[in-house]
């Protein structure tokens, strides 16, 4: 059953782009996301760039979520309920609605930083760059921030063998960018992210890095299947573009092995001593010791 609503279905969306003020779209693909999804929409809506015109896609929820979407319907220009073929199916729906000439994607566990379209705005304008990124905080269950993750400014090193720190929820992407190269591949179920910036990077396409930006996250209740899956589909992806089988079959049973033991470590020693190791191996980690930078 499809659902839809918003300014536009009310004709009464107006907003367009104008010189040095791009309409930016931004996405939520969100599916039974009533604890989370309110946060995620306050932080589009309250944005310091104004020009900006929401698009959420839903996956059929069944719980309180399109009652959350249409409270903020005011603000959302347009909105649809329908069921889909995975996430990727969904941002290709979302990138698909939008109408703006950059576009960004905030999924419903994940929110925005006040001025994070503003100053990926003001990165991408002043940049020939496809895309523009930069860093990202995560938090518990408590909504305190335990940890940082920092864009790789130099993510072109590795991205043929694995996925840079290209945190996708601090991503604004110019929508020709999708012309050019293409939408997400729905066969991938787990790291159609990952497929999609090493084509782009591998036509010949360009990001940049920008530490103005920050965008947040939830720690998320992945299970350890879902990871090694996550790991393996990035491993075929490497595979398909190139990377030689024996040397992406080694690094993904490395990163597998790795990820199991820190999920172990997690429960058997202080989180600051899994931190100090996770740094020691990934150059972009940073733990935070103050909860006062929880939300920037």
């Amino acid at each position: 059953m499809k659902i839809e609503g918003g300014l536009r279905t009310l004709r009464r969306f107006i907003k367009q782009s104008m010189p040095g003020f791009p309409l930016v779209s931004v996405v939520t693909v969100v599916h039974n996301g009533e604890k989370t999804l309110e946060k995620t929409i306050q932080s589009v809506l309250n944005q310091s760039y104004e020009n900006i015109e929401y698009v959420i896609i839903d996956g059929g929820s069944t719980d309180r979520t399109l009652d959350i979407i249409r409270n903020y319907e005011g603000g959302i220009a347009y909105w649809i309920s329908e069921p889909d073929r995975g996430i990727s199916d969904a941002f290709n729906k979302g990138i698909i609605y939008s109408t703006g000439d950059i576009v960004g994607i905030i999924n419903a566990d994940d929110w925005m930083s006040p001025d994070q379209v503003e100053q990926g705005v003001r990165t991408i304008l002043n940049t020939k760059a496809d895309f523009v990124f930069g860093d990202l905080l995560v938090h518990n269950d408590q909504g305190l921030a335990v940890y940082q993750i920092k864009g790789d400014r130099g993510y072109s090193r590795i991205i043929h063998s694995n996925m840079p720190d290209l945190c996708h929820p601090s991503v604004l992407v110019r929508k020709t960018a999708y012309d050019r190269f293409g939408l997400f591949d729905i066969t991938y179920k787990y790291a159609m992210d990952y497929e999609w910036f090493l084509r782009l990077h591998t036509q010949g396409g360009r990001g940049i890095y920008t530490n103005t930006i920050t965008a947040h996250m939830r720690l998320s209740g992945t299970s350890d299947r879902s990871y090694s899956r996550a790991l393996e589909e990035v491993r075929d992806i490497a595979i398909k573009y190139g990377k030689n089988r024996f040397g992406a079959h080694l690094l993904c049973a490395f990163r597998i092995t790795k990820g199991r033991a820190r999920r172990i470590l997690e429960h058997l020693i202080p989180q600051q001593v899994v931190h100090w190791l996770r740094r020691a191996v990934n150059r972009g980690f940073f733990s935070l010791k103050s909860s006062n930078r929880n939300n920037r």
